[in-house]
């Protein structure tokens, strides 16, 4: 399951985004949760892979240094 948090508030949001991260660290995959949170990212991930698909879909198997560039991403770039 993967959930996506949409974030209009940073501040409002802190408390869980620390909840989040501390959950994240905590995780322990030798003895894992029956649930939990094994990762998180500040990126809008959603967004990377709906990039890398357009790579894809434009560029097919040359599509190679489009992606290692979008996966290296910090800030990805607006849509539109």
């Amino acid at each position: 399951m993967t959930v996506v948090y949409a974030i209009e508030d940073q501040t409002a949001f802190a408390e869980k985004q620390i909840e989040i991260r501390n959950s994240a660290i905590n995780f322990d995959p030798e003895n894992p949760p029956a649930w939990g949170i094994c990762a998180s990212s500040i990126s809008n991930e959603v967004q990377r892979v709906e990039l890398i698909e357009d790579a894809v879909n434009e560029l097919g198997s040359d599509a190679v240094d489009e992606i290692r560039d979008i996966l290296a991403s910090v800030n990805l770039p607006h849509k539109g």
